[in-house]
């Protein structure tokens, strides 16, 4: 017990706010932030994910040591598990609530369900708790009118209040990286644009009358979905259009809370060296940023970065245990789209495998047994002889993360495979398809190309010369130009997803008679047919001659 109080004693030291002689006037603010959390309600040990219950109970208890604080997201909340998109995401109102975060910034996965999802914020949602709003901030998207849409604005403010009734103004000034377009599908995002031009669109923003209420505010900070990422010991961004927000410059800005590229970042950045945090995802750490206000004129004198670790075996409270409750209920009554139950056994892996969006420039075995999983969809809705050449294709961002040793569940296949995106039917000559792996393997920016079954044969220079492809029964089959065989793609990267141009994919040679499931359920049928995976490469495609 001594070791305990001990222990407690030297975490309330450390995370204390250092009083400085003659600023009794002086407090220590915290602004939190929870990044790219991605609706990863679950713990799971093997895959470093803490659970949203411990996210909860580890913000409680630094808002215990720091009494003055808000808390806001910095995008992605949803959308990237799978068992957010099963559940349409109906928690995240549930557990904003109970964390107190009613700013966020937009990420590009608040578009996955399309505008009306993004606008409608769970306005019909049986499990939003009454009085609960989320307000979008995002001062660089703009709709076909030239205004900013109205389910969202590009800056807002929340105010903290003191014991003595003062209230510190925080003003917060959203911003979206301008790759989403590249990242989300294009119906999804129809008449948005998105500027790459951060710094001149917060500059315009500055010019409106509705700034008053930022430039007003006590604390100004930016809450970005754009990417960070440490360089040499030090933070920089992360960004198709770094060079652009690496020059802001605004010294009415007291901070940066970064999201989307998935690290973990404390530092200083941009030649004013701003403060800024990013918290890695799926609830791994709490950002704050901790700020020294003079609480006589509310200047603020100082701002710190932090993060924080989540602890995913921390001791739950009364809430923390009620919402780990919700999360089982849906878990026991959710099902896929096609009427498969969440926790089902599917089979095991041998061992661990691993699909590093990181290591993005490489064949993998789960990506093998993607893509091997959407020609068999194809292959039995067609009763197709096993000698037919069908060829499935994913785009490497797609496929979420590997499968750990051990039972795979329906769960752990969602949160592989978690979009769940339709299924596109091509008949291509020989010719497009090696174009197409030909591209797919020199996508610097977003990984490799997935594909099955192929051996793929390239010159000195890296360049697809030759596919031959293996059926299911071990023969080989050289695919020639002129030849014509099935292809079975994501429909993601068919409308332009992940840089893949719509050429292609040409609608005249799509085939358009044939009804197979979405992603994830095609993933799901082709695991329940074998024993075991993690022991074999039969499906995963090779590279020779490079």
């Amino acid at each position: 017990m001594k070791k305990k109080l001990l222990l407690a004693a030297m975490l309330s030291t450390a995370f204390a706010p250092v009083a400085n002689a003659g600023d009794k006037d002086c407090v220590t603010v915290a602004v939190f932030s929870i990044n790219d959390f991605h609706g990863a309600f679950i713990r799971d040990l093997r895959t470093g994910i803490p659970g949203a219950a411990a996210v909860w109970q580890t913000l409680d208890s630094l808002k215990t040591v720091y009494p003055y604080h808000l808390t806001v997201a910095a995008g992605d909340n949803f959308g990237g598990s799978y068992f957010s998109t099963a559940t349409n995401s109906a928690l995240i109102p549930v557990l904003f609530n109970d964390l107190g975060i009613r700013i966020s910034a937009v990420g590009n996965h608040e578009f996955d369900n399309g505008i009306a999802f993004l606008a409608d914020k769970w306005k019909n949602d049986k499990l939003r708790p009454a009085g609960w709003d989320l307000t979008y901030v995002c001062a660089n998207v703009l709709d076909d009118t030239g205004m900013t849409p109205d389910y969202m604005q590009p800056y807002a403010t929340e105010d903290i209040v003191f014991p003595s009734g003062k209230r510190l103004k925080v003003g917060f000034v959203g911003l979206l990286a301008s790759s989403t377009p590249l990242q989300t599908r294009k119906k999804n995002i129809a008449g948005l644009s998105f500027s790459g031009d951060y710094t001149g669109c917060i500059r315009q923003r500055q010019q409106e009358a509705g700034y008053a209420d930022i430039a007003g505010a006590d604390l100004r900070l930016l809450l970005t979905h754009v990417g960070t990422k440490s360089l040499d010991g030090k933070p920089a961004w992360d960004d198709a259009d770094s060079t652009n927000i690496a020059a802001f410059s605004d010294p009415t800005f007291h901070g940066i809370l970064s999201a989307h590229s998935h690290k973990p970042v404390c530092g200083r950045i941009n030649a004013r060296e701003y403060p800024v945090v990013q918290g890695e995802w799926h609830g791994n750490y709490i950002s704050l940023l901790k700020c020294r206000v003079d609480t006589a004129d509310m200047t603020v004198k100082a701002v710190e970065p932090e993060i924080c670790r989540v602890n995913p075996h921390i001791r739950l409270g009364e809430g923390p245990r009620r919402l780990n409750a919700q999360i089982d209920s849906l878990l026991q009554t959710t099902k896929t789209k096609g009427g498969v139950p969440l926790g089902e056994f599917l089979t095991k892996s041998e061992s661990p495998l691993i699909h590093d969006r990181n290591d993005k420039y490489k064949l993998t075995e789960v990506g093998g047994l993607v893509c091997a999983a959407y020609a068999d969809a194809y292959r039995r809705a067609t009763h197709a002889d096993d000698n037919a050449v069908i060829i499935g294709t994913s785009h490497f961002g797609s496929i979420r993360a590997g499968f750990p040793k051990g039972d795979i569940t329906v769960l752990d296949v969602g949160e592989a495979l978690p979009f769940s995106n339709a299924l596109k039917i091509y008949r291509l000559t020989g010719a497009q398809l090696k174009s197409l792996v030909n591209f797919g393997l020199h996508n610097r920016k977003y990984g490799w190309l997935q594909t099955n079954n192929l051996i793929i044969s390239c010159d000195k220079d890296g360049n697809v010369t030759k596919l031959v492809y293996t059926t299911p029964k071990g023969k080989q089959i050289k695919l020639t130009d002129r030849g014509t065989y099935i292809l079975v793609a994501d429909e993601f990267i068919t409308t332009g997803g992940d840089g893949y141009a719509t050429d292609f994919f040409p609608e005249a040679q799509a085939v358009d008679d044939v009804r197979i499931p979405a992603t994830t359920d095609a993933f799901i049928n082709y695991l329940k047919t074998l024993p075991a995976i993690g022991n074999a490469t039969r499906h995963t495609s090779i590279l020779a001659n490079q």
